[in-house]
Parts: C-alpha cells; sequence; structure tokens
C-alpha cells in the first residue's frame, strides 16, 4: 500500500513539475514581448521628441511650410503608434495576469489537496502505529535489500511531502507578488493610455490649424509652386554636381583596381576574386571594408543623432502641392538648429566641393561604397581624411526660416541606393 502510495505521489509531483514549468515559459514568452514593445515605445518617443525640438523652432516663424506640416503629419502618426504600442502592452500585461491568477488558484488547490493527504498520511500511522513503526517496519524486511528499500522509501517518503509542502507555499508567495506588481503595472499603463489619447486629440486639433494656414497658402499656389520648382531646380544642379564626383571617383578607383590586378601577386586566389567583384576596392583591406559596410544594410546608424525623414528617396508626387514631382537621389533629414551631421561608416573622404547654394557637401568612400552629406554650414574633416562610425564631418546649415535640413545618399558604385534601407 506504501508502494502504492510513493507511486501516485511520484506521478502528481511530476504532472505539477509540468504545470510550473509552463507556466515559467509562458510567463517568460510575455516578459520578451513586452521588453520588445518597450523598447518600442522608448524610440518612438524619441522620434516625437525630436519632432517636436524641429517644430520648437519654427512656431514663431509666420511663413507657413508644406514641409511644416509633413513633419506634423508625421509626429501624429507617431503618437498614433505610441498609443497603439500601449494598447498591446496593455494586452500582454492582462495576460500575464491571468495566467498568474489562474496559477495561484491552481497552487491553492495543489496546497489543500497535499494537506488532506499528508493528513490522511498521519492518521494512517496513527491507526496503524505499531504496525508501521519504521524501525520495527525495517528490520522485518526478509532480507537486507528489502531493508533498505524499505528505509529509502520512508526517507523520500517524508522529504518529498515537506519539500513539496515548502516549494509550493513558496512559488505561491511569489506569485501573489507578481500579480500585485502587475495589477499595479497595469494600472500605471491605462493612466498613460488616457494621456496620450488625450495628446492625439490636442495634436489633432493643432494639425488642423495648420491645414488652415496651408489652405491660404493655397490661394497663392502659383507662387508656392513656383518656389518649389526653383527649389527642384537647384537640387537638380546640385545632383548633377553630385553624379558627376562620383562618376569621377569610381572611373578613378576603378582604374587603380585594374591595374593593381596586372600586378603580379603572391596571392593570387581570393584577392583576384575579390578584385574581380570589387572593381573599385584596389586593395584586400578595401574589400573587406565593401563587405563589412554590405552586411551591415539595415544596422548602419543615422547620419545625424536626431531628425526626420521630409522628403524619401526616388520621384514621387509632392505630398502636398499638386501638379509636383519630386525626384531625389537620397532622403532629406530635417533637424535642429546646429544638429551634428556624422560619418554612418568607416571610411575615407574623397571630395569636399561647394554646392549651388553655397553650401559643402562631403563625399566618403567606403571600399565600393559611397556617402554623400549635403548643405553643410561647416567641417570637421578635410580631402583624403580618414574617419570612424559617427565621427563628426560637420553641422546642418540653417536658412532664415529657421529651417535645417540636409540631403543623405547612399551609392554602390554608380548604382544610386535607397538610403532608408541601410540606416537602422
Amino acid at each position: 500500500m506504501f508502494c502504492n502510495k510513493f507511486k501516485y505521489k511520484n506521478f502528481y509531483l511530476k504532472a505539477f513539475v509540468f504545470s510550473v514549468l509552463f507556466l515559467i515559459f509562458s510567463v517568460s514568452s510575455f516578459a520578451q514581448d513586452r521588453k520588445k514593445l518597450e523598447d518600442e515605445k522608448a524610440k518612438i518617443e524619441r522620434e516625437i521628441n525630436a519632432i517636436n525640438a524641429i517644430l520648437k523652432e519654427t512656431k514663431n516663424t509666420k511663413r507657413m511650410s508644406a514641409s511644416e506640416l509633413s513633419i506634423l503629419k508625421k509626429k501624429i502618426i507617431s503618437r498614433q503608434n505610441l498609443i497603439n504600442n500601449i494598447s498591446r502592452q496593455m494586452s500582454i500585461l492582462n495576460g500575464e495576469i491571468t495566467n498568474t491568477q489562474k496559477s495561484i488558484i491552481e497552487l491553492r488547490s495543489e496546497i489543500e489537496v497535499l494537506k488532506k493527504e499528508y493528513a490522511k498520511m498521519l492518521r494512517y500511522a496513527q491507526k496503524n502505529r505499531k504496525a508501521t513503526d519504521k524501525i520495527l517496519f525495517i528490520f522485518s524486511s526478509k532480507d537486507y535489500r528489502q531493508a533498505y528499500q524499505r528505509y529509502v522509501f520512508f526517507r523520500q517518503y517524508g522529504d518529498m511531502q515537506k519539500n513539496m509542502m515548502h516549494n509550493i507555499e513558496k512559488k505561491y508567495d511569489e506569485l501573489e507578488k507578481k500579480t500585485s506588481e502587475l495589477t499595479i503595472k497595469k494600472s500605471n499603463q491605462e493612466n498613460l493610455l488616457q494621456q496620450e489619447e488625450k495628446n492625439k486629440k490636442v495634436l489633432t486639433s493643432e494639425q488642423l490649424v495648420k491645414q488652415k494656414n496651408i489652405k491660404q497658402l493655397s490661394k497663392k499656389e502659383k507662387q508656392l509652386a513656383k518656389q518649389i520648382k526653383e527649389k527642384q531646380a537647384k537640387r537638380i544642379k546640385l545632383q548633377k554636381q553630385i553624379d558627376q564626383a562620383i562618376a569621377a571617383e569610381v572611373k578613378r578607383q576603378t582604374n587603380i583596381a585594374k591595374k593593381s590586378a596586372t600586378k603580379p601577386t603572391t596571392k593570387p586566389t581570393s584577392v583576384g576574386e575579390a578584385k574581380q567583384k570589387y572593381v573599385m576596392s584596389a586593395t584586400p583591406e578595401e574589400v573587406e571594408l565593401s563587405n563589412s559596410f554590405s552586411t551591415n544594410k539595415g544596422k548602419l546608424p543615422w547620419p545625424t543623432e536626431q531628425g526626420v525623414v521630409t522628403s524619401s528617396f526616388g520621384t514621387h508626387a509632392h505630398p502636398d502641392i499638386k501638379g509636383i514631382m519630386i525626384d531625389n537621389n537620397g532622403i532629406d533629414i530635417r533637424t535642429p538648429k546646429g544638429a551634428v551631421i556624422r560619418a554612418v561608416f568607416d571610411g575615407v573622404v574623397s571630395k569636399i566641393f561647394t554646392g549651388p547654394n553655397g553650401h559643402q557637401i562631403i563625399i566618403i568612400r567606403h571600399g565600393e561604397y559611397l556617402t554623400v552629406y549635403t548643405n553643410l554650414s561647416s567641417l570637421n574633416v578635410s580631402n583624403g581624411s580618414k574617419v570612424s562610425t559617427k565621427q563628426k564631418l560637420g553641422t546642418v546649415y540653417t536658412n532664415s526660416d529657421n529651417v535645417s535640413e540636409f540631403n543623405f545618399q547612399i551609392w554602390k558604385g554608380n548604382t544610386k541606393q535607397n538610403p532608408s534601407s541601410w540606416i537602422r
């Protein structure tokens, strides 16, 4: 009978351990999801702070620009993303609380069952005290092996009961405490959600005010369209300068690579193959740099610490003025006044020149890749300078309307790339 009880208890213990492990893995999964959402929330908040910093500089400017409205739209989208993020965190917290409360109920039931079983064992032992006396029961064994098995059984059976009671009560206290913590977090998240919904309403009303101003500007649509076309014309002139500079750099590096390839080498295998693939790379070090740049696609840091993309890559219609097409070989990034422009990767400054607006452009070569930074008012590097990731190149120029904006491009040889696919 005792052996049957022991087998039953052993099975019961395994089932309990399995349920506890399932709970632990579920809670761990919830915690990982919530951590990702918290990181995403912090990122969105940084974006909103960057937008606020930019808008603060132009809030007293009488002239309303379509660019400012575009930034406001981005702010509303970011604010909505933040609200959605908080809602998802709330959902995860609700799931955690539900699972924890369910586990507490199960643990309470387990404790009650174990207490009853333990009480039955004590009553049985009391009624059959003579027959169940440990010493007599052990010494009444047929042989030494049976005596040892009975001894081990008594020891394991008693320890199992004590350990199960202790561990379950300890786990119950932990889960009770965790439920209390999650309830507090849920309350905090609900308050945060209410605040964000209020902020969204305020932001929406602000956008309506800005749109009214844009409607007033639409009365001068021809004049505004003319200004945009003039800006586009300057962009085309600037892009021609950039295209020529890049073409010259590609040609120069290709010639160097060809000359290097004709020279005898003691290691013709991997280096020779690499030079055929990377026509701009003249040395194994530059091949390695190209490979490193390529493997960091989607992970490159932003060329400025704070900024908002105001014009995307490629040919697309102007977001606010009908009939105007924008052709952009990179992305336009608006920043706070005096923002630092920085290198997105290790490389060498291949060319610095002045654009049509009288401000500086920097081209940095990273093996066969090139990055372009325009509209700098001051420089911290010179031609031929070696630069490292996030090194300061200069500061962005701020115009009379307090607008600080620059264009950022990435090229692979003569082929333009979408910077949004490369930066983090």
